[in-house]
């Protein structure tokens, strides 16, 4: 009954007959829009455009743990940071300014000995002087020489004496290389040279102030 008011109703534009077979045919086409006219699809892939595609295989975020902080122990640090005590050796001891004494009353104590003699060939005041006399006090060496020349011509060719010579490096300002502080220089009247001479007695206190072993060469003077 109400197909067929529907045909008549549309009997008056175009007959039933033509009406049935627009409902029985094909399904529509879709709906092209005009040029320069959006549809429906394009508005909504317009709006995810700017929307990220989700990650393949995304993973959830994990807060990363906090770096364990290294703990210290106290006693291990203190083993690690504590050196054993160094062990002393004869370099502790030091130099100190080369001293000068008379060779002839130096001799006189047992215990202070000739470690080194550079008096050579016929000028041991030249070889002795220039093997002890520092660097800085090269420069006047010679005129010490000439002025030891000179006091020797004076004394019927004798060297001067200690107290002369002692003087006179003194006025020129005669600096000797340094020396272990049981070492000393002697000076020599006779040649008018330097030697080298060591105080045992003081060698052997100062090694054992410093828990030094004392030298086999310095044992038979370890006597009261």
């Amino acid at each position: 009954m109400r197909k067929l008011w529907v045909c008549l109703a549309a009997a008056g534009l175009f007959g039933c007959e033509d009406f049935d077979k627009a409902m029985e045919g094909p399904g529509r086409e879709k709906v092209v829009a005009p040029g320069g006219m959006a549809t429906g699809g394009d508005i909504s892939d317009v709006a995810n455009a700017g929307k990220a595609a989700p990650a393949a295989n995304a993973q959830p975020v994990v807060n990363p743990q906090p770096a364990a902080t290294p703990t210290t122990d106290a006693n291990a640090t203190a083993a690690t940071t504590e050196q054993p005590a160094a062990k002393p050796s004869g370099s502790i001891i030091g130099k100190t300014t080369g001293k000068i004494v008379d060779l002839a009353e130096a001799k006189k104590n047992p215990k202070i000995v000739e470690v080194e003699n550079k008096i050579t060939g016929s000028d041991p005041l030249t070889v002795s002087f220039n093997a002890y006399v520092s660097v800085t006090s090269r420069a006047t060496a010679l005129n010490f020489k000439h002025q030891m020349d000179i006091l020797k011509a004076a004394n019927d060719d004798k060297y001067p004496t200690f107290k002369e010579a002692e003087k006179l490096m003194k006025q020129l300002h005669i600096e000797l290389n340094a020396l272990p502080p049981y070492q000393l220089y002697a000076y020599d009247a006779k040649t008018g040279g330097l030697v080298l001479l060591e105080d045992k007695a003081e060698k052997i206190r100062l090694y054992k102030q410093n828990n030094l072993a004392i030298e086999d060469a310095d044992k038979p003077f370890d006597t009261p």
